[in-house]
């Protein structure tokens, strides 16, 4: 939780400082340039830069989470690299070959609480139980499921943060069109004219800005989960493959 604290806090900083920055380039510009109008598109004008600097804070919050468990599949995917079970060909396992196995696991488990090291001994305390090979494998494939199931659920925030970003820019163009119709009655002057065309400018820049946010945040999003489906799919094939396909028991 301290690290999603910190997650939101630097988002919140970062979001604010953008909005800054772009306040300032937007003061720079001559008014009715391109890049003028760029910048206020990109929420360089306020306060109607508010809604894209909670878009931004929304976007820099979801790459904050996705980093980080983009973090922990990397970290569980080193469990591969430390000999856990016997990968050679033909090899068999004795039920006392699986004692052995989860003790070790029991003793690597206290400094490196993998979710491979934690299956691994589940499967190890199963075959012990009950010497049947089935139920053991049984009870991999379901813990297998919770465990992906658990890191899914993990992921509910960086859903609803790519949900939220899109919404937020929804919400933008509401705000603006209804200002706009607000202010349609003074549309009789070219000032009153080009203060609603603002209007309308803002309500929709908000939604672009929030779009192209979301696609960009939700690429990243999908390319974690592929890579969190296949740890997952690789960690239940090594345990059935290294461990409960190899047991020999009469």
């Amino acid at each position: 939780m301290k690290e999603r604290y910190f997650n939101i806090m630097f988002s919140l900083l970062i979001a604010f400082a953008i909005i800054v920055l772009l306040a300032f380039v937007a003061m720079v510009l001559p008014a009715g340039s391109t890049g003028h109008r760029i910048i206020v598109m990109l929420g360089g004008e306020l306060p109607g830069g508010f809604i894209q600097g909670v878009t931004y804070f929304l976007f820099f919050f979801g790459i904050f989470e996705i980093l980080k468990m983009s973090k922990k599949v990397k970290n569980e995917e080193k469990s591969f690299t430390m000999d856990l079970l016997p990968e050679t060909e033909q090899l068999v396992l004795s039920p006392e070959d699986v004692a052995r196995i989860k003790l070790s696991m029991i003793e690597i488990e206290r400094k490196h609480p993998f979710i491979l090291v934690n299956l691994i001994k589940k499967a190890c305390t199963k075959f012990r139980s009950s010497y049947s090979i089935s139920e053991t494998l049984d009870m991999v494939s379901k813990q297998a499921e919770i465990n992906f199931r658990n890191s899914d659920s993990e992921q509910s925030i960086i859903r609803y943060t790519a949900w939220a970003i899109p919404s937020i820019g929804f919400v933008g163009t509401v705000i603006g069109i209804a200002a706009s119709l607000g202010a349609a009655s003074s549309a009789v002057s070219a000032a009153g004219i080009e203060r609603v065309t603002g209007l309308l400018n803002i309500a929709f820049d908000t939604t672009l800005v929030a779009l192209i946010l979301s696609m960009i945040l939700m690429f990243m999003y999908h390319n974690f989960q592929e890579a969190n489906e296949k740890l997952h799919a690789k960690i239940e094939t090594y345990v059935l493959d290294n461990l409960v396909n190899r047991i020999y028991h009469t």
